[in-house]
């Protein structure tokens, strides 16, 4: 059986790279998957909702892709837990790996 040879390989190139070449990108990478999404998540929640209702609300954790907010009243519990949950759901999702969105009165 013959070893593949690379498509225009021109056969002067060396194939093999150093470990120092590619622990940059390695490093980088990591470092995109480690941090903590819940702060640019929370900023976003504020532009999100805009200068008249952010301060009606607060976020308040972000556990296992699910986003928990602190609302201030029933009133607006009913609004955003109903009809504006999945706008807001789709948008969240568009920019972070977000499963749920959930409400509390406090």
């Amino acid at each position: 059986m013959r070893s593949r040879t690379r498509r225009n390989y021109s056969g002067t190139e060396n194939p093999v790279k150093k470990a120092a070449d590619l622990l940059p990108d390695i490093l980088c990478e990591l470092g995109k998957k480690s941090r903590d999404p819940s702060a640019e998540i929370f900023r976003y929640w504020q532009s999100l909702m805009g200068e008249k209702m952010a301060p009606y609300t607060e976020p308040m954790s972000f556990i296992e892709e699910v986003l928990t907010v602190k609302v201030k009243n029933s009133t607006l519990y009913s609004l955003l837990a109903g009809p504006e949950k999945r706008r807001l759901l789709k948008k969240l999702q568009e920019k972070f790996s977000i499963r749920n969105l959930v409400f509390r009165v406090g």
